[in-house]
């Protein structure tokens, strides 16, 4: 007689932890999880701490799944507490002196990935910054999601948005112009 799956038992060649994830939850975790990752990446500069915020983010949504799963966009909540971890993260390692610089090798290049130049001079913004430019630039958000995400107004995060430009220009001497878009 077989046993009823068990926190510790085996499925293929993958011990599961949690033997029934929803459905649901399965999906947005294989479709989102490459994103949300990348986007904490740039956050935080670190592709091996990027996965570690990520996967707390992702544990964090099976653990208020019940609720999450009626959001119209349970997604966007799995974004926002990924990011908020990666800012916390990026800022106690600022607080440490613990920065690292990490530069993209071209072999580990994405085709969409920005000049080693322009991702340095990315992660020399603020948390909040970093966070809606890599969202606005790197994802092509709008700012009424970005807003959300990072948990500002949305003139608050156009705001920014200029500000982060401005430095981002200073810093790889280029010219400010006032078209954000």
């Amino acid at each position: 007689m077989d046993e009823p799956a068990g926190p510790d038992v085996l499925h293929g060649s993958v011990l599961r932890a949690v033997p029934t994830a929803p459905a649901d939850f399965d999906t947005i975790f294989r479709v989102e999880f490459p994103r949300v990752a990348r986007t904490v990446h740039h956050i935080v500069g670190d592709r091996r701490q990027a996965d570690e915020v990520t996967q707390d983010a992702f544990l964090e949504l099976l653990r208020h799944w019940p609720k999450v799963s009626t959001y119209e966009r349970p997604d966007l909540w799995v974004r926002r507490v990924a990011i908020r971890k990666a800012q916390r993260e990026r800022h106690r390692s600022w607080r440490r002196g613990e920065l690292e610089r990490v530069t993209v090798e071209p072999a580990a290049a994405e085709p969409s990935t920005p000049a080693p130049e322009v991702l340095r001079a990315v992660r020399e913004l603020g948390p909040k910054q970093r966070a809606i430019v890599v969202l606005f630039y790197f994802e092509d958000r709008p700012m009424t999601e970005i807003a959300e995400i990072v948990g500002c107004s949305e003139s608050t995060g156009w705001s920014q948005l200029h500000n982060a430009r401005k430095r981002l220009a200073e810093t790889l001497g280029e010219e400010v112009t006032d078209d954000v878009r």
